[in-house]
């Protein structure tokens, strides 16, 4: 049986597997469009990740950068309890299905601090279970039908798996014994696409450590508010026309986007864009951590905002950010690494 841990972010969704497969894509789902499709008529369309059409319950889905790219409605899911959303277990289904052979898998997954406590319950009972047929139209399983039953579920809270990885290697040792001191603080910043997760843990006489809830939480920024900036830079600099998100990633890794031939230049728009998120992330933690910051043993980062924001919110803390190795799986290699260990647990309590 395959244990699968999924990270659904509100930006990428990360999946890796005890078999040690891994998948990463856009956390996106589109109206399948049935009509004839020309790319695959001049051989340009490989049935890879970025071109997965699926059908489920008799509806037809793009997903990930298909449908960023080709769908006429296309979505990701905000909503507060995004459980509820039928979206959120396409993804779900499509994240195991990519990294397992296993008709019947283990998951686990993970909240944003701020709703892992009223919703973790909900959300575990709402993915146990026997799923839908999937048909795969296109994607690496072109072809196939794929039915999921969901064994046992654990739900963690995001940003202590992420500082998990952090502290802990895949042999369970610790990375950094010296910081492994009874009563030491510990730090996680988490920046995802729409929230930013932080948590403060205090490490304990055996070496585990516990969350401080008064000094953990999330804070309405990310990855987002600067796709936001880009769109109204566009829109601005073009007399009202839309930016299709697909653009958003050239304009990040160029600093300029053609336009009726003409370049458009946003590193301005980049530049002060990120560096208001930042302020507004370290504002909000010093407010809260108020001088025991200076006390942390140690500062983490994480996710994918971490990695991209990493120059510009160093200096707010005194430049003593350590980012996590593979920052943007943090949270889904954490949660692979505590879910083995819990489920070995549970099975061996059966067994005696």
């Amino acid at each position: 049986m395959t244990i699968v841990s999924a990270d659904l972010g509100y930006g990428y969704v990360k999946v890796i597997a005890s078999n040690g497969e891994r998948a990463i894509f856009p956390s996106v789902v589109g109206d399948g469009v049935n009509n004839v499709d020309l790319t695959n008529t001049f051989g340009q369309r490989n049935n890879d990740i970025n071109n997965m059409h699926l059908k489920m319950n008799n509806e037809s889905y793009f997903i990930g950068e298909l449908a960023e790219k080709e769908s006429s409605s296309s979505t990701r899911i905000f909503e507060k309890e995004r459980f509820s959303n039928n979206h959120t277990k396409i993804l779900l289904n499509t994240a195991i299905q990519l990294v397992s052979d296993s008709d019947i898998v283990k998951i686990a997954t993970g909240l944003p601090l701020d709703y892992y406590q009223s919703q973790s319950k909900s959300f575990r009972e709402s993915i146990l279970g026997i799923h839908p047929v999937t048909t795969w139209v296109s994607g690496p399983l072109a072809g196939q039908e794929k039915t999921i039953n969901i064994d046992n579920a654990l739900v963690l809270p995001q940003g202590a798996t992420a500082l998990f990885t952090a502290l802990v290697n895949h042999e369970g040792k610790f990375v950094y014994p010296h910081l492994m001191t009874e009563g030491n603080l510990i730090a996680l910043i988490d920046i995802g696409f729409r929230t930013t997760d932080y948590i403060v843990v205090e490490i304990q006489s055996n070496g585990s450590f516990s969350p401080i809830a008064k000094l953990s939480g999330s804070v309405d920024a990310g990855v987002i508010n600067l796709h936001n900036s880009l769109h109204q830079a566009f829109k601005s600099k073009t007399g009202g026309s839309d930016l299709n998100q697909r653009y958003i990633k050239q304009i990040l890794k160029n600093g300029h986007l053609l336009f009726k031939g003409e370049k458009i230049d946003f590193k301005e728009t980049i530049k002060f864009s990120k560096e208001s998120i930042v302020s507004n992330i370290s504002d909000r933690l010093k407010s809260i951590w108020s001088n025991e910051a200076d006390l942390f043993g140690a500062i983490f980062l994480a996710g994918g905002g971490g990695e991209l924001f990493q120059p510009d919110i160093q200096p707010y803390f005194d430049n003593r950010l350590q980012l996590i190795y593979e920052s943007q799986f943090a949270n889904a290699i954490g949660a692979l690494r505590l879910s083995r260990a819990t489920f070995a647990a549970k099975k061996g309590k059966k067994l005696g």
